[in-house]
């Protein structure tokens, strides 16, 4: 499991359910930090992994067969890439396969003929393709649409609980620091309102490929020792339930779990009103978030100085947010993949049904 990915958590949380359910389960990955600990029962499995990218693969996927055939795995569900290993065990297996769609399409396959045909190519074999937005599921043809099941993510299980005495003067974020979260769009409407309102700063917590591009770019506009790129924090939570709200700006996600934390522990938030839907699906702009334009800096910087001059309103709004922790509560979204599964599985088959998550 890498960093502090969606589909990584959402692995756990399903692998975690299953085996409360009786499940046999197994988890594969790619790679495995420790991020999120899982139960004791449940063998977290790297696949192999080679320099050169072609035995790379082909390793890989011999290790998937051998285990899957080892494990005589009945189901088979797909959070991340490397459809293609789970394909071909689909192929020569009686095994139900569950492939997902994480993000945006358009923006993963559109300038992408090859992952297009592919993905195209393992959805149409898929027994089922859990999409978690309307938006995802119609880019897709009527075909796979017939397969598609809208099942949203989770959110994180034993947050804090919302916070209840004054708020620090701390806007932020919590993200992978990635061209996709347009983190300059972020730094830059906080310039345009930083010296209306001096006593605030703003911190992004996160790791990735863009670190260093975001500190010069932090340094080009000047905003030393009023905006931070903080290290991820394994406590990040706790660090930030008292800020005074949480803005993303990216130019598209699937369902982002951070939007969805920051709204369960009641923090204000303002998020992009981005492709494949996610936030427009969660947020009801004016009612318990605001949704502004994608890459519009002036809407960005008006919406954050909206809720630093009105803090009732800001408060308001975070109430409202904090209904998330229900509505997509871990039990009522596990229900979603209990139901698929039955649809899909051998009800009357005797013996445990044995589950392979793979992210």
């Amino acid at each position: 499991m890498v960093g502090i990915g969606g589909a990584e958590r959402v692995s756990v949380t399903l692998a975690e359910h299953f085996r409360e359910k009786g499940h046999r389960v197994s988890i594969l990955c790619y790679r495995d930090d420790g991020t999120y600990p899982v139960h004791k029962s449940i063998p977290v499995i790297k696949l192999p992994d080679a320099a050169n990218p072609v035995v790379r693969h082909l390793k890989r996927i011999h290790f998937f067969v051998k285990y899957a055939r080892k494990n005589q795995i009945d189901l088979v569900i797909a959070l991340f890439r490397g459809f293609d290993f789970t394909w071909i065990y689909r192929g020569i297996s009686k095994s139900r396969l569950i492939l997902s769609q994480r993000n945006d399409p358009k923006a993963e396959y559109d300038k992408n003929l090859s992952a297009k045909m592919q993905c195209l190519l393992f959805f149409s074999g898929a027994d089922a393709v859990v999409f978690q937005t309307k938006e995802e599921r119609d880019y897709f043809s009527r075909r796979i649409r017939k397969k598609g099941v809208l099942i949203p993510n989770p959110v994180k299980e034993f947050l804090p609980p919302p916070y209840r005495g004054p708020r620090n003067k701390v806007i932020v974020n919590f993200c992978r620091l990635d061209p996709q979260k347009n983190l300059k769009l972020l730094l830059s409407a906080f310039g345009r309102i930083c010296q209306e309102f001096p006593e605030y700063h703003l911190k992004i917590y996160g790791e990735g490929p863009q670190k260093e591009e975001l500190l010069d770019f932090l340094r080009e506009k000047k905003l030393e020792g009023r905006a931070e790129i903080c290290p991820f924090s394994d406590n990040i939570h706790e660090e930030i339930k008292d800020a005074a709200m949480f803005v993303s700006s990216s130019n598209y996600e699937g369902i982002s779990n951070s939007m969805m934390e920051a709204m369960a522990m009641e923090l204000p938030c303002i998020c992009t009103d981005c492709p494949a839907g996610g936030a427009g699906m969660v947020i009801r702009n004016g009612v318990n978030g605001l949704l502004v334009p994608v890459g519009n800096e002036a809407a960005l910087a008006a919406a954050m100085k909206k809720l630093l001059s009105e803090p009732d309103y800001a408060l308001r709004l975070g109430r409202e947010a904090g209904k998330v922790r229900d509505t997509f509560s871990a039990d009522r979204i596990c229900k979603r993949w209990d139901k698929l599964i039955k649809e899909l599985t051998d009800t009357g088959k005797k013996g445990r049904k044995r589950v392979m998550s793979r992210n």
